[in-house]
């Protein structure tokens, strides 16, 4: 038997998958519509990601991983690819196909 964190998991998968994955969550204390400017690619209906406050992207490339991270704002504040400066925040952690937890936008 194995016991895995959430970070554990993900890094697991990425590993397992060989692919470029890309972690998210927030706190959803405000309006869903500013989670959707602070994170443009969620919408309605990925309504159990929208109840659990955390997903975890997949990527057929790095190069689709930054496209997706840079529209995400995190405590760094708006980024070159989305201007957004309201209250929402989404971290955002990067990891390699081997499990290596790279980039996060704190």
């Amino acid at each position: 038997m194995k016991i895995y964190d959430t970070h554990q998991m993900i890094a697991e998968y990425a590993r397992l998958s060989k692919k470029w994955c890309m972690f998210i969550s927030w706190d959803m204390d405000g309006d869903i519509d500013e989670l959707f400017k602070a994170a443009p690619y969620l919408n309605r209906d990925h309504l159990q990601i929208l109840y659990d406050g955390q997903a975890l992207l997949s990527f057929d490339s790095e190069d689709e991983m930054w496209v997706y991270y840079n529209q995400t704002v995190g405590d760094d504040g708006p980024t070159k690819s989305n201007p957004y400066a309201g209250p929402c925040r989404v971290y955002a952690l990067t990891i390699s196909p081997n499990g290596i937890f790279h980039n996060e936008n704190t």
